[in-house]
């Protein structure tokens, strides 16, 4: 062996000591998030401090009850010191795993059940596997839990059994992981932007082994990966009142029934071979399955920018630029049509989900615009103008008038609409028209028929439909340094 490579697999062995010992700091910068849900008092007192201790300094744990008889303050007064853990009350009207999922703020989070005990190294290797591949949003490690490949039965007289095994383990297969077609365990490390995409767990299935699958199925539509660690392991402790609970409770039959309904899979006896349908059936995309109470801003909203200026000036006003980058909303697709004899998109501050339309001539332009919010179809689209800079919470604003109200379409009025100001509070909402760039809706079609002001002008308005119900908001926009004005906040049917 060379002196260089001899060198290379020391560092590796000293690099994979220290990742194991837990020595090492978590490869994210913003920390990461711990969702442990507490069904057993004893189970939760043997592993909370477990993952205190072996899951770093910069990891936020939220613990939630599962039952209303779960001795929550009890718990919650042992750890009373620890500033590190958020204790959730059972709520009877929430799913509180769903609540707690709508609270996380960092890049990744692991959801685990109270019984599961996790030893030194544990996040770590979990939490390297989406460096590894992007496409991987999803990470479990290996447990009696998991089903097909993921499952791994062991009995350990002590703790420093179960923890020595891990050890040994990740020395060995440290950086081994394998794809999957679906996890279904009680450990489950993901990225935050795979649940704005998808949701939470849809608790019509009742049983959560299928929760689980079901969610990861739904993160595999999104066109995410999933993983499965050979390297890690962790334990699930069996208590005695576990099967009495779950007599108590929603059976896995129940379960079975209402999962192989969703994805087709009537014809089949629930097995471990049989939780994946179809590859056909995968392509047919289930709907986002709502968070929590704290849900309301995060839909995938589709901001339609259309500049105003025809010819091959400057694409985008550089202050515009900063006032998109400055939006407090961070869920945004956004698309730009622009009526040019250039290709414009060089100029323009697009990411990957972005899109750049460029078109020839006004009634191309316009078209272009009508058809967007159908072609690009989200949750909420947002019309804005370039020639407009637009207030930092405007499009966050906007998606909670929507989410939290009843209204089909939201208008952010101004003081130059006095007109149509009057009318919608007057209740007579005959031939109103609405400037399009403060305009915003539900779904993807346009909810009205959208008009030129000119024959000559990009300045464009909305003709809503006369069955929709209307909100409005205040001024959230700052044109030509006016300043907003909030005030103001209802809703008229028209």
């Amino acid at each position: 062996m060379s002196q260089e490579s001899l060198n290379v697999e020391r560092l590796a062995g000293r690099y994979g000591f220290l990742e194991r010992t837990g020595l090492l700091p978590l490869p994210s910068k913003d920390g990461l998030t711990l969702v442990v849900e507490l069904s057993r008092l004893e189970c939760a007192a043997a592993c909370l401090p477990l993952l205190l201790l072996h899951s770093g300094e910069s990891v936020r744990i939220i613990a939630v009850a599962m039952t209303p008889d779960f001795p929550m303050e009890t718990l919650a007064g042992q750890f009373s010191h620890e500033q590190s853990i958020l204790f959730f009350p059972y709520e009877k009207e929430e799913y509180m795993p769903n609540q707690a999922l709508a609270q996380i703020e960092t890049s990744f989070a692991v959801l685990l059940e109270d019984s599961i005990m996790v030893s030194p190294g544990w996040l770590n290797e979990l939490l390297w596997v989406p460096f590894d591949d992007a496409a991987v949003k999803v990470v479990a490690p290996r447990s009696s839990t998991e089903r097909g490949e993921g499952k791994k039965r062991l009995h350990f007289g002590t703790y420093d059994e179960f923890a020595a095994h891990v050890s040994y383990s990740l020395g060995r297969h440290q950086g081994e992981w394998r794809e999957m077609d679906v996890l279904t365990g009680s450990c489950l490390l993901f990225s935050k932007e795979l649940l704005q995409r998808i949701g939470g767990l849809d608790t019509s299935l009742q049983a959560r082994p299928f929760m689980i699958a079901d969610w990861c199925l739904r993160a595999r539509q999104s066109g995410a990966k999933l993983a499965l660690s050979d390297a890690v392991y962790v334990h699930a402790i069996h208590s005695l009142d576990r099967g009495q609970r779950r007599l108590n409770g929603p059976t896995l039959a129940d379960g079975w029934r209402a999962y192989s309904t969703k994805w087709a899979l009537e014809d089949v006896l629930e097995a471990e071979e049989h939780l994946v349908p179809q590859k056909g059936f995968l392509q047919l995309t289930q709907p986002v399955i709502p968070l929590g109470k704290a849900t309301l801003a995060t839909p995938l909203v589709t901001a339609i920018v259309y500049c105003e200026e025809d010819g091959n000036g400057d694409p985008l006003p550089q202050e515009w630029a900063a006032t998109q980058e400055q939006q407090s909303y961070k869920n945004i697709r956004w698309i730009w049509i622009k009526d040019s004899w250039m290709n414009t998109a060089s100029g323009l501050p697009v990411n990957e989900q972005d899109v750049v339309i460029t078109v020839r001539g006004q009634e191309a332009w316009l078209r272009a615009l009508k058809n967007a919010s159908a072609l690009f179809e989200s949750e909420i689209t947002v019309y804005l103008s370039d020639s407009i800079r637009y207030e930092k919470y405007y499009v966050e604003r906007v998606v909670k008038a929507i989410t939290q109200g009843s209204a089909d379409l939201i208008v952010s009025l101004s003081t130059d609409m006095d007109e149509e100001v009057g009318r919608l509070l007057k209740g007579d909402p005959s031939g109103i028209v609405f400037p399009l760039e403060r305009v915003a809706h539900k779904g993807g079609n346009v909810p009205g028929v959208i008009t030129c002001k000119a024959s000559t002008s990009y300045q464009l308005q909305l003709y809503p439909e006369a069955s929709l119900t209307i909100g409005y908001v205040g001024d959230l926009s700052e044109p030509q340094g006016k300043k907003a004005d909030s005030s103001r906040g209802k809703e008229a049917q028209s």
